[in-house]
């Protein structure tokens, strides 16, 4: 259980979150005119998830804490990246999804039931590529091998406790909706559904690292 005063921080920085994400989405109305702003308060949001991490490495360190530290700070500079440029900030959160894997491999590694998930998930990105290749042109190949990596990411967190398989899968879900985004472009409320379950997900693999 947590000290009153840890879980008083994790509150803190969970409310933070939830502060930079909705300034993010109004300063995006403004378009480009405060680019800068609107960046700096996408990768705060993220970074409230790493600081509670780091919480649980100062706690307790093992190496697994601090690789997911590692993956969440990873995350974080890729949320910037990303407003910029599109592929590296693809990179940097590809490297954060291994970090991530990496991380849950350190507290137990992959079995059968994590090769079946995998499986199960490899055969929907099949599935989806065939049906939003045209719609992502020649970054394709590109997002269809950054979704097999986020199904490994997934698949492994499956055997983890459950703040980690929650949290993988909320990511997941994050990026699937952000796949529909590029072929309903426009659409605010369901932009606002995929960044919110990115945040969410990212917390709970904050919490993670500390409890």
């Amino acid at each position: 259980m947590l000290p009153f005063a840890s879980a008083l921080a994790v509150c803190a920085a969970f409310a933070a979150m939830v502060f930079f994400y909705l300034t993010y989405q109004r300063l995006k109305l403004r378009g480009k005119r405060d680019m800068g702003l609107q960046i700096a308060a996408k990768c705060a949001a993220t970074a409230m998830a790493a600081l509670v991490a780091l919480m649980g490495c100062l706690r307790n360190g093992t190496p697994s804490r601090w690789v997911l530290l590692a993956g969440l700070i990873a995350c974080a500079v890729a949320d910037g990246v990303l407003c910029v440029r599109f592929v590296p900030g693809g990179a940097l959160f590809g490297l954060g999804h291994v970090l991530y894997i990496l991380a849950f491999c350190l507290r137990r590694g992959p079995d059968l039931r994590s090769a079946a998930v995998f499986l199960a998930l490899a055969a929907a990105v099949a599935a989806g590529y065939v049906r939003l290749r045209a719609g992502a042109g020649r970054l394709a190949p590109l997002v269809c091998g950054y979704a097999l990596l986020l199904s490994a990411m997934v698949a492994v967190a499956a055997i983890q406790g459950p703040l980690l398989f929650a949290g993988a899968v909320l990511f997941a879900a994050s990026d699937g909706l952000l796949a529909l985004l590029f072929i309903h472009k426009g659409n605010r409320p369901l932009d606002y559904v995929s960044l919110g379950l990115y945040y969410c997900g990212q917390f709970l693999l904050g919490l993670a690292a500390l409890l």
